[in-house]
């Protein structure tokens, strides 16, 4: 008697891996849309802030546009920051313009007049639904 491993012993350990590492891509692929979008939702509220205490700092007007899935933050033609709005969430933000940061650190309407209001936007991940508020001055309020 030979001693070993036959070729159907073989083929079957590496279907029983090929299983159990499916299985792990799959879970591993879903976690890790989930943390992006978890770190989306944390990174947009700081955008705005962002935006506006450097608008402050520059001394400068800047704008934030949502161009498709990116959010930019620009000066004149020029791209200062980017945010990408990752697979699965979906905000209520319309294309173009969204506000404008002017010095000192205040948020305005895209035309550049004052906000009567602090702006209100929802963001949408799966089945869940965020209500982002954002003051006069770029804080920003998010409530589920």
């Amino acid at each position: 008697m030979k001693k070993g491993i036959t070729l159907i012993e073989l083929l079957v350990v590496i279907a029983v891996m090929a299983v159990i590492l499916s299985i792990a891509a799959f879970g591993g692929r879903r976690t890790l849309l989930s943390q992006e979008q978890a770190a989306f939702l944390r990174s947009l509220q700081g955008l705005f802030w962002q935006g506006a205490t450097e608008a402050a700092s520059r001394g400068e007007t800047l704008v934030l546009s949502r161009q498709g899935n990116r959010l930019e933050i620009r000066r004149g033609s020029q791209v200062v920051r980017t945010m990408d709005i990752p697979q699965g969430v979906s905000l209520s933000l319309g294309n173009g313009d969204v506000v404008r940061f002017t010095p000192p650190g205040k948020v305005e309407s895209p035309s550049g007049g004052i906000l009567s209001a602090p702006l209100t936007f929802t963001v949408s991940v799966g089945p869940r639904t965020y209500t982002y508020t954002v003051s006069l001055i770029g804080e920003v309020k998010v409530s589920p």
